[in-house]
């Protein structure tokens, strides 16, 4: 099984929308269900509902997006090359323009669509790096470092770059969902709501030029940050000791 599908699979990711909730919580590689404190399914519009009876602070819970966002930036820096940022390195590009617009994944669509791809592409890749920068800047000295990463299978070509980058933003809709209702802080709230708003975007525009429904839904589902970890393992080489104990902690 590639790397791609592994995370598909662990995130029970489903583009289409053909894989219902339930459906989800049954077949999930990694079983188990959406748990609210007292240990009740969450259920809508319940699940809109933040708030939590853990002691889990706030700095846990940004220093776990920082780590994914790391993931994700250094993923696009590989991929379509750029200076980076601290903790994410400079990288020569692996596809050029001319590689990007010429792939046989942009063949059905129109010219604008094509002639744009690898514009839309970067600022995806630069907005990462801007979340990889704001988490940082709020965290200060707690930020922690990044994992390192190991994406080379996922950059054998446009197409495999492309559709690992549709799930690898699908599931940061997931981690950002799953992971707001543990914020106290007001400021961090809709910090974590204006970053998880752009990865929807990023998704949105992923799925519809990888043949799925920009929103196959009229929710998303929120994952565990374990379930969001499992998932993100088969591109993880190793990580720091700070963030090894940081997903200890979380739920």
């Amino acid at each position: 099984m590639s790397d791609r599908s592994t995370v598909e699979t662990a995130i029970g990711f489903d583009p289409a929308g053909t894989t219902s909730r339930a459906s989800f919580l049954r077949k999930s590689a990694l079983g188990g269900a959406l748990l609210v404190g007292s240990g009740a399914v969450l259920t809508r519009p319940s699940a809109a509902l933040a708030g939590h009876s853990d002691s889990i602070p706030d700095v846990d819970v940004l220093n776990y997006a920082l780590t994914l966002e790391y993931l994700e930036a250094t993923f696009y820096t590989q991929a379509l090359g750029g200076s980076g940022t601290t903790g994410v390195p400079a990288s020569s590009a692996e596809f050029d323009r001319g590689e990007i617009t010429g792939s046989r994944l942009f063949a059905g669509f129109g010219g604008r669509i094509r002639s744009s791809a690898f514009e839309l592409l970067s600022a995806i890749r630069d907005h990462e790096v801007a979340h990889v920068d704001f988490l940082r800047t709020a965290l200060g000295a707690a930020a922690v470092g990044p994992c390192t990463p190991d994406f080379s299978s996922a950059l054998g070509s446009v197409e495999a770059f492309v559709g690992t980058a549709q799930v690898l933003e699908n599931t940061g809709v997931m981690a950002y969902d799953g992971a707001i209702r543990y914020l106290d802080s007001g400021d961090f709230l809709q910090a974590g709501a204006e970053i998880a708003t752009i990865e929807a975007r990023h998704a949105a525009y992923l799925n519809l030029i990888n043949g799925d429904s920009p929103f196959p839904d009229a929710f998303d589902d929120g994952k565990l940050p374990s379930q969001i970890f499992a998932a993100a393992s088969p591109f993880i080489v190793s990580c720091p000791p700070a963030v090894v104990a940081l997903f200890g902690r979380l739920p």
